[in-house]
C-alpha cells in the first residue's frame, strides 16, 4: 500500500501555472522573476509557455518562452518549452487559424509530462486571461484544468484591478482549481495622487475580498525593459518575489 501511495505521488504533476487577469499586466515578468528566484536557491526548475503569439522569426530570442528558459538556466528544447508559437499577436485561436494550424492540448500535455519528469517542478505561463480561446471549444481555463496545476494569478494594482481579479478567481474556483496567490503589479508608473489613492484602495479591498494571499504590489520598473536579464536578477531578490517563491514551494 505504501508503494502504491509513493507511485501516485511521483506521477502527480509538480509545479505552478501562472495566469493573468488581462494581457499586459506583467505576467511574464512575474513568471521569469519567480523562476530566477527559485533557480538562485538551487531548485531545478523547468519552464513552459505552452502557447505564445506575436513571435516573429526575428524576435524568437526575445520571446516569452526564450526568456523563461534563460531565467531557468535550462537546456530543454524550445519544442517542449513552447510547443506552439504563432506570428500574429492575437488570441491563440485566431493566430493558429491565420497559419492554418490547430492547437492540440495533447501535444502540450506530452511536452509538460516530459518536463515534469526531468525537473523538480515546472512553471508554466499562460497567454492572456483564463477565457482566452485556444481552439473553437477550449479556453486557457480548460488547459489549466487538464494540466492539474495550482495557479498564481497576476493582476494590476490600479483602477479596474478589483473586478478583473475577482472575476478570474471566481472562474478558477468554479473549476475547482487551487489558487496559491494573487500577485499585483504596477504596469505603469503612478504619476498622480489619485493614481496612488486608487492603488491603495484596490490593494486594500483585494486583500479583504480575494480569499487568497495577495502579494505586492510590485513597483513599476522601467529598468527591466532596458536590460531584461539584469533587471530580472534584481527583481528576483525583492521581498514579494521571495514570498511568492516560498508559497509555490509550500504548495508542492
Amino acid at each position: 500500500m505504501r508503494r502504491t501511495k509513493q507511485l501516485a505521488t511521483a506521477s502527480r504533476p509538480h509545479g505552478i501555472f501562472i495566469t493573468a487577469t488581462d494581457t499586459g499586466v506583467g505576467k511574464t515578468l512575474v513568471t521569469s522573476a519567480l523562476v530566477t528566484c527559485l533557480a538562485q536557491r538551487g531548485i531545478d526548475v523547468g519552464v513552459m509557455k505552452p502557447i505564445e503569439t506575436g513571435v516573429s522569426r526575428l524576435s524568437q530570442t526575445q520571446s516569452d518562452g526564450a526568456r523563461l528558459r534563460r531565467a531557468a538556466g535550462g537546456h530543454d528544447s524550445m519544442a517542449e518549452v513552447s510547443p506552439y508559437t504563432f506570428q500574429l499577436a492575437v488570441s491563440p485561436l485566431v493566430a493558429a487559424r491565420a497559419e492554418g494550424k490547430t492547437v492540440h492540448v495533447a501535444t502540450i500535455l506530452r511536452a509538460f509530462r516530459a518536463l515534469n519528469q526531468r525537473h523538480r517542478l515546472v512553471i508554466a505561463e499562460g497567454a492572456g486571461g483564463v477565457y482566452v480561446p485556444i481552439t473553437q471549444v477550449l479556453t486557457m481555463l480548460n488547459l489549466i484544468h487538464q494540466m492539474k496545476l495550482p495557479v498564481v494569478v497576476v493582476g494590476r494594482s490600479g483602477l479596474g484591478g478589483i473586478n478583473h481579479a475577482l472575476l478570474t478567481l471566481h472562474a478558477l474556483r468554479r473549476q475547482k482549481i487551487p489558487i496559491v496567490a494573487l500577485v499585483l503589479t504596477q504596469p505603469r508608473p503612478l504619476r498622480t495622487k489619485i493614481a496612488r489613492v486608487q492603488e491603495q484602495s484596490t490593494v486594500r479591498l483585494l486583500k479583504r475580498l480575494a480569499g487568497v494571499p495577495v502579494v505586492g504590489p510590485l513597483s513599476y520598473n522601467p529598468g527591466v525593459n532596458r536590460n531584461w536579464d539584469k533587471g530580472l536578477i534584481r527583481l528576483a531578490r525583492t521581498a514579494p518575489i521571495k514570498k511568492l517563491a516560498k508559497m509555490v514551494l509550500a504548495s508542492e
